[in-house]
Formats: C-alpha cells, structure tokens, sequence
C-alpha cells in the first residue's frame, strides 16, 4: 500500500521532466529557426588537462591522522603522481543548444589501499565527470543544463578565482561537503542589463558521478554579485538534501560564503562554510544509543600574486577546519568520530616556461589537533608536510 503513492510521485516527476524538456526543444528550435542556414555551422572541440606531482613526505603525523591526499603516509615517502587527468569534448548543436562530456581519472589519498580510483589490476581508472545538454536562452540570460554536471558549490565562482586546483581543491571541496559533479537538472544565469548578478539552482540526484541508489535528492542555490567593475565578487551558496530515513532520519543542509578582491596583478579572497549533518552520529547514553547532530565548519584565505607577467606568479593559502563544532568530549562516541580540528597551509611559485604549461614548487602542510581534555605530546599536535613540484599543462583550453 506504501509504494503506490511512491510511484505515482516518481511518475509525476518524470512526466513533469519530460514536459519541462519538450518545451525547452520546442522554444529552442523556435529562436534557432530564425537564423539562416550560412550564420552557423555544428562543430565541436576536444580539450584537456592535467596536473600532477613529484612528492616528498619531509614529515609525518605519528598518529597517521588524516584522510586527504597524503594523509597517513609514512615520512620520506616519495612518489610520482597524476591528481587529475581530463579529457573532455564539448559540441555546439546550434547557436542555443550544445553538450559538455568530459573523461576524468582523478587520485584520492594515496595511503588508501582500496583506492576507488584504480582498476582491479591498480591501472588508473576513468569515469564520467560530465555528460550534458545546455539549452540557451529559454528564460532570458538564462541556460538550462540536463545530465550530469558540475554542482555550483566550487566551479560558479571560487575554484576559478582561488586559480589553483592544481595545487589543491578548495576547502569546502578538499573537506568533503559537498560534491563537485551530480546528475540533475540546473537553471544558471544572470540578472540585469550588465549582468553583475547571477544564480544556480540545481536538483540532483547527491551522488556525485555514482549511480543513484536512493529516492532523495539534493537542493543546490548559489547567488553571486560583481562590485567596482566586477573586481569585487561576492558569493552565498545554500543546499539541503536527506541522507537517510532510518534508522533515524538524516537531513544535510550546507551554508557558504565566498568573497575575492581580483586586479590583473593580485588576488585575495576568503571562504567559510558551516554545515549541520542532522542525527548523523552515534553515541553510548547509558546502555542506549543515542544520536547527535554533527556540525563541520572551516574557513580559508588565499592571496596570488603575479611577479612577472605571463611568467611567474607567488600563491599562498591558510585554512582552518573544525570536523565537529559540536564535539562533546563527555560522550562515548560509537565507530570513527574525528575528533581532531585541522589547520591547513600551502605556499608556492608558478613558474610558466611556455602557454598553458605551469611547474610549481610547492609545500603542502596539514596540521592536527586533538581536542581531547587529556591528549598530549603527538597526540595533541602534530603535522604532515610535503614537499612537491607540480606540473600543469592544458590543451585546447
């Protein structure tokens, strides 16, 4: 008796999708009719990019705390390795209608044994980044985008101006709360005659690039604004999705602020988010379990600046992450609770011998501390430090 509402809802929703997209082509084909069959030709293009490094573990944490990229990995570690690999192809249909796919491998924590980035015979393994359709123009300034896509989260404003992805992710990225790719549908445009403001809305189905194994989805919104000749930008993102219904119910909703100061030579910014993960952690009360809401927060200030033009550039960034604001060291935590705040550092040159080739020599610090009452030496401060050179090359980008 309980399915049929279930199903009558997911049928409405496909029903409502398949109108929303027959209106979309319809209207689409209408505007595109108007051109003449000389002002345009469908073409398409291949690009890519890769990043990679020659790593060094100068220093380790004793008590292997950690789970980002060289966490957990013991001192004088040394490796080559590739974080990202892309291979994408983008094609424009018609002046209103075009598709993005894009090919990514990229690498987790090189400590991880059962690394879901490698094949079963541990060769790298690709996956589907992005497989889309944008439809221009339907709602004035406005593109519509079906399939699977970058989330508003990271890629509208921050990661692009933060200019160093291949350095390291952004921190609400780099600290997992939100996913950079989803299966959905997404309305992203702008506002105004000079378009100095902008939005993203977005439902997905809050599996990143896996396949959907649940009936929730996620609520994605961004809404940004250009100041002092768009040298000023400045960005709130909100999202909520339900993670589970039993045995207690688990909601996920995400607040996050971004603001940059950008001139042709330097940039500054600052980012902060606050997430509140609803009943999504155990603990002993008495002889009972109990569930406690867990409340992850953190914030981040970078600054680049160029020192030659087209030729050298000085980057540095300062992040610090709390997993839990509402740690209580009274409770009797069940499973693996992270009770340890992070503080986050990384300072580098980006050397530029030739267009769309970068080397970097770079540091890369994570810092641990325990908040524990009674923890000390290692235990209440330590560190992994790694010393790399970054390599970053682009094609027809």
């Amino acid at each position: 008796m309980q399915k049929k509402p279930l199903l009558l809802k997911t049928k409405s929703s496909f029903f409502l999708f398949a109108a929303i997209l027959t209106f979309v082509s319809i209207k689409v084909t209408a505007q595109d009719s108007t051109k003449t069959k000389t002002d345009f030709k469908p073409s398409g293009k291949i690009w890519g990019y890769a990043f990679g490094d020659y790593a060094y573990k100068l220093h380790a944490d004793a008590e292997n705390r950690g789970n980002i990229q060289y966490s957990k990995l013991p001192e004088d570690y040394n490796s080559f390795n590739f974080r990202r690999i892309y291979l994408g192809y983008d094609y424009q249909f018609s002046p209103n209608v075009s598709s993005q796919f894009l090919l990514a491998h990229e690498s987790t924590s090189e400590a991880n044994i059962s690394n879901p980035d490698v094949l079963t015979d541990n060769n790298r393994a690709l996956y589907i980044k992005a497989m889309n359709i944008r439809f221009k123009n339907v709602i004035p300034r406005a593109t519509i985008i079906a399939g699977q896509q970058a989330t508003p989260t990271f890629s509208t404003l921050s990661e692009g101006i933060w200019g160093y992805r291949s350095i390291e992710k952004t921190i609400a990225d780099m600290r997992g709360i939100s996913s950079s790719t989803d299966l959905g549908i997404a309305i992203s445009g702008k506002i105004g005659k000079n378009e100095n403001v902008g939005y993203d809305v977005m439902v997905g189905n809050n599996n990143g690039a896996k396949l959907e194994n649940n009936n929730f989805k996620k609520l994605y919104t961004s809404l940004y604004a250009y100041f002092f000749d768009k040298k000023l930008a400045i960005q709130g993102n909100y999202e909520v999705g339900r993670a589970a219904l039993h045995p207690v119910q688990k909601t996920i909703s995400t607040v996050k602020a971004f603001a940059a100061y950008k001139t042709p030579a330097t940039t500054v910014g600052v980012e902060a988010f606050r997430q509140i993960q609803s009943n999504n952690t155990a603990y002993l009360s008495g002889l009972d379990t109990a569930f406690a809401d867990v409340q992850p927060s953190g914030i981040s200030f970078f600054l680049t600046q160029q020192l030659t033009k087209d030729k050298l550039n000085f980057f540095a960034r300062f992040d610090v992450y709390n997993p839990d604001s509402k740690f209580n060291s009274d409770n009797k935590y069940i499973g693996s609770y992270n009770s340890n705040k992070e503080s986050f550092a990384t300072i580098g040159l980006d050397f530029i011998p030739y267009k769309n080739v970068h080397i970097m020599p770079n540091l890369w610090y994570d810092q641990f501390h325990s908040k524990l009452p009674d923890a000390t030496g290692k235990l209440k401060n330590d560190y992994d430090l790694e010393g790399r050179i970054t390599l970053y090359f682009l094609f027809n980008k």
